[in-house]
Protein backbone atom coordinates (compact mmCIF):
# COMPACT_ATOMS: atom_id res chain seq x y z
CA UNK A 1 0.00 0.00 0.00
CA UNK A 2 3.07 2.31 0.67
CA UNK A 3 4.62 1.80 -2.23
CA UNK A 4 1.44 2.77 -4.51
CA UNK A 5 0.58 5.57 -2.46
CA UNK A 6 4.51 6.94 -3.73
CA UNK A 7 3.52 6.11 -7.12
CA UNK A 8 0.93 8.39 -7.32
CA UNK A 9 3.03 10.90 -6.21
CA UNK A 10 5.28 10.64 -8.49
CA UNK A 11 3.23 10.47 -11.37
CA UNK A 12 1.48 13.52 -9.82
CA UNK A 13 4.90 15.47 -9.73
CA UNK A 14 5.52 14.78 -13.38
CA UNK A 15 1.76 15.74 -14.62
CA UNK A 16 3.03 19.10 -12.71
CA UNK A 17 6.34 19.52 -14.19
CA UNK A 18 4.82 18.95 -17.51
CA UNK A 19 2.24 21.21 -17.03
CA UNK A 20 4.70 24.13 -16.34
CA UNK A 21 6.78 22.92 -19.38
CA UNK A 22 3.83 23.42 -21.75
CA UNK A 23 3.03 26.78 -19.60
CA UNK A 24 6.30 28.03 -20.20
CA UNK A 25 6.36 27.38 -23.67
CA UNK A 26 2.70 28.86 -24.61
CA UNK A 27 3.81 32.01 -22.55
CA UNK A 28 6.87 32.13 -24.48
CA UNK A 29 4.91 31.78 -28.03
CA UNK A 30 2.40 34.69 -27.14
CA UNK A 31 5.49 36.71 -26.16
CA UNK A 32 7.05 36.30 -29.46
CA UNK A 33 3.62 36.34 -31.58
CA UNK A 34 2.68 39.98 -29.70
CA UNK A 35 4.87 42.45 -31.62
CA UNK A 36 3.78 41.12 -35.05
CA UNK A 37 -0.18 41.56 -33.95
CA UNK A 38 0.56 44.66 -32.73
CA UNK A 39 2.11 46.71 -35.70
CA UNK A 40 -0.21 48.77 -37.49
CA UNK A 41 -1.69 48.01 -40.73
CA UNK A 42 -0.46 50.70 -43.60
CA UNK A 43 -4.13 52.37 -44.70
CA UNK A 44 -4.45 53.15 -48.19
CA UNK A 45 -4.33 56.36 -49.70
CA UNK A 46 -7.79 58.55 -49.52
CA UNK A 47 -9.41 58.77 -52.64
CA UNK A 48 -8.19 63.07 -53.10
CA UNK A 49 -4.06 62.03 -52.41
CA UNK A 50 -4.48 59.24 -55.32
CA UNK A 51 -5.77 62.14 -57.83
CA UNK A 52 -3.64 64.91 -56.91
CA UNK A 53 -0.57 62.33 -56.88
CA UNK A 54 -2.07 60.77 -60.11
CA UNK A 55 -1.70 64.55 -61.75
CA UNK A 56 1.30 64.73 -60.30
CA UNK A 57 2.89 61.57 -61.74
CA UNK A 58 1.33 61.91 -65.16
CA UNK A 59 3.29 65.76 -65.87
CA UNK A 60 6.31 66.10 -68.09
CA UNK A 61 9.56 66.46 -67.29
CA UNK A 62 9.22 69.92 -67.90
CA UNK A 63 5.98 70.62 -66.04
CA UNK A 64 6.95 68.47 -63.01
CA UNK A 65 10.02 70.87 -63.15
CA UNK A 66 7.66 73.76 -62.77
CA UNK A 67 5.35 72.09 -59.91
CA UNK A 68 8.36 71.46 -57.92
CA UNK A 69 9.83 75.17 -58.27
CA UNK A 70 6.17 76.47 -57.29
CA UNK A 71 6.11 74.03 -54.37
CA UNK A 72 9.75 75.33 -52.91
CA UNK A 73 8.36 79.34 -54.07
CA UNK A 74 5.73 79.07 -51.16
CA UNK A 75 3.01 77.00 -53.03
CA UNK A 76 0.48 79.57 -53.74
CA UNK A 77 -3.47 78.79 -55.27
CA UNK A 78 -2.91 79.54 -59.25
CA UNK A 79 -5.05 81.93 -60.53
CA UNK A 80 -6.58 79.79 -63.72
CA UNK A 81 -5.60 76.01 -63.59
CA UNK A 82 -4.60 75.74 -67.43
CA UNK A 83 -1.85 74.20 -67.86
CA UNK A 84 -1.70 70.62 -66.83
CA UNK A 85 0.81 71.97 -63.62
CA UNK A 86 -1.55 74.36 -63.05
CA UNK A 87 -4.51 71.86 -62.31
CA UNK A 88 -1.64 69.62 -60.17
CA UNK A 89 -0.92 72.25 -58.08
CA UNK A 90 -4.92 73.07 -57.77
CA UNK A 91 -5.12 69.20 -57.05
CA UNK A 92 -2.77 69.67 -54.04
CA UNK A 93 -4.11 72.51 -52.23
CA UNK A 94 -7.52 71.26 -52.35
CA UNK A 95 -6.35 68.25 -50.62
CA UNK A 96 -6.88 68.09 -46.34
CA UNK A 97 -4.26 69.34 -44.12
CA UNK A 98 -2.22 65.96 -43.73
CA UNK A 99 -2.30 65.14 -47.59
CA UNK A 100 -1.28 68.09 -48.63
CA UNK A 101 1.43 68.88 -46.44
CA UNK A 102 2.96 65.36 -47.24
CA UNK A 103 2.53 65.71 -50.95
CA UNK A 104 4.61 69.55 -50.68
CA UNK A 105 7.24 67.82 -48.05
CA UNK A 106 7.90 65.14 -51.21
CA UNK A 107 8.18 68.00 -54.09
CA UNK A 108 10.50 69.98 -51.64
CA UNK A 109 13.03 67.61 -51.50
CA UNK A 110 12.24 65.98 -47.81
CA UNK A 111 11.61 62.35 -49.06
CA UNK A 112 8.64 59.90 -49.52
CA UNK A 113 8.25 59.10 -45.62
CA UNK A 114 5.24 61.66 -44.98
CA UNK A 115 3.64 60.12 -48.19
CA UNK A 116 4.09 56.43 -47.03
CA UNK A 117 2.78 57.77 -43.51
CA UNK A 118 -0.26 58.45 -45.43
CA UNK A 119 -0.92 54.91 -46.84
CA UNK A 120 0.74 56.15 -50.56
CA UNK A 121 2.94 53.69 -52.22
CA UNK A 122 6.18 53.80 -54.69
CA UNK A 123 3.00 52.96 -57.15
CA UNK A 124 1.01 56.00 -56.37
CA UNK A 125 3.99 58.46 -56.11
CA UNK A 126 5.47 57.40 -59.81
CA UNK A 127 9.05 57.26 -60.44
CA UNK A 128 11.79 59.12 -58.44
CA UNK A 129 13.25 62.03 -60.56
CA UNK A 130 16.15 64.58 -59.82
CA UNK A 131 14.70 67.27 -58.82
CA UNK A 132 12.28 65.57 -56.14
CA UNK A 133 15.05 63.46 -54.38
CA UNK A 134 17.40 65.82 -52.54
CA UNK A 135 16.58 69.67 -51.36
CA UNK A 136 16.94 72.06 -53.72
CA UNK A 137 20.82 72.49 -54.61
CA UNK A 138 22.32 75.73 -52.81
CA UNK A 139 23.85 78.46 -55.78
CA UNK A 140 28.03 78.27 -54.94
CA UNK A 141 29.51 81.05 -53.96
CA UNK A 142 31.59 82.91 -56.62
CA UNK A 143 35.40 82.41 -56.10
CA UNK A 144 35.96 85.69 -57.64
CA UNK A 145 35.27 89.61 -56.43
CA UNK A 146 34.60 92.43 -59.01
CA UNK A 147 36.88 95.30 -58.24
CA UNK A 148 35.65 99.05 -59.53
CA UNK A 149 36.95 99.52 -62.76
CA UNK A 150 37.70 102.63 -64.89
CA UNK A 151 40.01 105.27 -66.38
CA UNK A 152 42.98 106.21 -64.92
CA UNK A 153 41.93 110.06 -64.91
CA UNK A 154 38.89 112.10 -65.93
CA UNK A 155 38.44 113.03 -69.91
CA UNK A 156 41.32 110.14 -70.69
CA UNK A 157 41.78 110.19 -74.45
CA UNK A 158 43.24 107.83 -76.38
CA UNK A 159 46.86 106.85 -75.27
CA UNK A 160 49.16 105.85 -78.07
CA UNK A 161 46.15 106.22 -80.68
CA UNK A 162 44.74 103.08 -78.78
CA UNK A 163 40.87 104.13 -76.85
CA UNK A 164 39.92 101.21 -74.11
CA UNK A 165 35.98 101.29 -74.29
CA UNK A 166 35.44 98.52 -71.83
CA UNK A 167 36.92 96.27 -69.19
CA UNK A 168 36.74 94.87 -65.63
CA UNK A 169 38.53 93.12 -63.12
CA UNK A 170 38.40 90.64 -60.18
CA UNK A 171 40.56 89.28 -57.51
CA UNK A 172 39.88 85.62 -56.09
CA UNK A 173 37.94 85.56 -53.08
CA UNK A 174 40.98 83.18 -51.39
CA UNK A 175 43.58 85.98 -52.60
CA UNK A 176 45.51 83.77 -54.80
CA UNK A 177 44.80 85.48 -57.91
CA UNK A 178 43.37 87.95 -60.17
CA UNK A 179 41.88 88.61 -63.57
CA UNK A 180 41.29 91.65 -65.96
CA UNK A 181 39.82 91.76 -69.52
CA UNK A 182 39.67 94.47 -72.00
CA UNK A 183 38.00 95.89 -74.72
CA UNK A 184 39.65 98.95 -77.07
CA UNK A 185 39.67 100.40 -80.65
CA UNK A 186 42.60 101.40 -82.66
CA UNK A 187 41.71 105.36 -82.89
CA UNK A 188 44.72 106.23 -85.48
CA UNK A 189 45.81 105.82 -89.30
CA UNK A 190 48.18 102.72 -88.81
CA UNK A 191 47.56 99.15 -88.00
CA UNK A 192 48.97 98.33 -84.56
CA UNK A 193 50.49 94.83 -84.44
CA UNK A 194 51.26 94.71 -80.78
CA UNK A 195 49.57 96.57 -77.59
CA UNK A 196 51.01 96.27 -74.14
CA UNK A 197 48.91 96.99 -70.90
CA UNK A 198 49.37 97.13 -67.59
CA UNK A 199 46.67 96.89 -65.17
CA UNK A 200 47.35 98.73 -61.90
CA UNK A 201 45.39 97.30 -58.72
CA UNK A 202 44.56 99.08 -55.84
CA UNK A 203 43.17 99.60 -52.46
CA UNK A 204 39.91 101.83 -51.20
CA UNK A 205 42.71 105.00 -50.61
CA UNK A 206 44.42 104.47 -54.03
CA UNK A 207 47.47 102.37 -52.57
CA UNK A 208 48.84 100.42 -55.30
CA UNK A 209 48.83 96.98 -53.96
CA UNK A 210 50.55 94.97 -57.40
CA UNK A 211 49.56 95.01 -60.79
CA UNK A 212 49.20 92.44 -63.92
CA UNK A 213 50.24 92.82 -67.62
CA UNK A 214 48.35 92.14 -71.19
CA UNK A 215 50.44 91.78 -74.10
CA UNK A 216 48.43 92.09 -76.58
CA UNK A 217 49.53 90.96 -80.25
CA UNK A 218 47.58 90.73 -83.21
CA UNK A 219 46.70 92.95 -86.31
CA UNK A 220 44.75 95.80 -85.16
CA UNK A 221 43.05 97.79 -87.80
CA UNK A 222 42.20 101.35 -87.49
CA UNK A 223 38.68 101.92 -86.46
CA UNK A 224 37.88 98.43 -85.52
CA UNK A 225 36.53 97.25 -82.11
CA UNK A 226 38.75 94.72 -80.32
CA UNK A 227 36.56 92.61 -77.74
CA UNK A 228 36.97 91.11 -74.45
CA UNK A 229 34.49 89.86 -72.15
CA UNK A 230 32.54 92.20 -71.69
CA UNK A 231 31.32 91.18 -67.76
CA UNK A 232 32.75 88.35 -65.34
CA UNK A 233 29.35 87.30 -65.25
CA UNK A 234 29.49 86.99 -69.43
CA UNK A 235 33.42 85.26 -68.67
CA UNK A 236 32.26 82.84 -66.14
CA UNK A 237 29.19 81.56 -68.25
CA UNK A 238 30.28 82.24 -71.56
CA UNK A 239 31.77 79.87 -74.94
CA UNK A 240 33.39 82.23 -77.10
CA UNK A 241 36.79 81.64 -75.87
CA UNK A 242 38.45 84.23 -78.68
CA UNK A 243 37.75 87.16 -76.13
CA UNK A 244 40.22 85.37 -73.87
CA UNK A 245 42.70 87.17 -75.72
CA UNK A 246 42.00 90.54 -74.24
CA UNK A 247 42.69 89.21 -70.61
CA UNK A 248 44.94 88.23 -68.20
CA UNK A 249 45.52 86.53 -65.21
CA UNK A 250 47.09 86.06 -62.07
CA UNK A 251 47.48 82.47 -60.45
CA UNK A 252 49.45 82.19 -57.31
CA UNK A 253 50.20 78.98 -55.13
CA UNK A 254 49.72 80.80 -51.66
CA UNK A 255 47.41 83.83 -51.05
CA UNK A 256 48.74 87.18 -51.17
CA UNK A 257 47.59 89.06 -48.67
CA UNK A 258 47.34 92.51 -50.71
CA UNK A 259 44.86 90.78 -52.56
CA UNK A 260 42.12 91.24 -49.51
CA UNK A 261 42.57 95.01 -49.68
CA UNK A 262 42.46 95.24 -53.27
CA UNK A 263 39.21 97.68 -54.03
CA UNK A 264 39.79 99.01 -57.31
CA UNK A 265 41.78 98.34 -61.20
CA UNK A 266 42.57 100.89 -63.89
CA UNK A 267 44.71 100.16 -66.93
CA UNK A 268 47.51 101.62 -68.33
CA UNK A 269 49.27 101.73 -72.20
CA UNK A 270 53.06 100.92 -72.05
CA UNK A 271 53.71 100.34 -75.65
CA UNK A 272 52.39 100.71 -79.01
CA UNK A 273 54.13 99.06 -82.17
CA UNK A 274 52.87 99.11 -85.70
CA UNK A 275 52.74 97.41 -88.73
CA UNK A 276 55.38 100.25 -90.35
CA UNK A 277 58.02 99.41 -87.65
CA UNK A 278 57.29 102.28 -85.76
CA UNK A 279 56.37 102.43 -82.04
CA UNK A 280 54.69 104.74 -79.42
CA UNK A 281 55.49 104.70 -75.21
CA UNK A 282 54.73 106.93 -73.61
CA UNK A 283 56.93 110.31 -72.83
CA UNK A 284 57.59 109.71 -69.26
CA UNK A 285 59.74 106.10 -70.41
CA UNK A 286 61.77 107.85 -73.20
Amino acid sequence: MRESKQGSAKRAENVDRMNVRRFALLFALACALLPALSLPVAAAPTTALSNALSSVRDLSDSAFDAVVQWARAGATRPVVAITPADRAESNVLNLGYADRQAVLEWLRGNGRSALYARGASDGDIGSRRPRAVGPAPTASPNPYRLLLFGSPAIGDTAQGNVAVFGGWAAVREDARGAHACISFRNTGARTATRILFEFPISDKAGAELGKMELDRRGTFSPGVNIHGWESMSAWQQGTNRSYDENCTALNLQVAAIPLRSARVATYRILRVEYADGTAWTPAATH
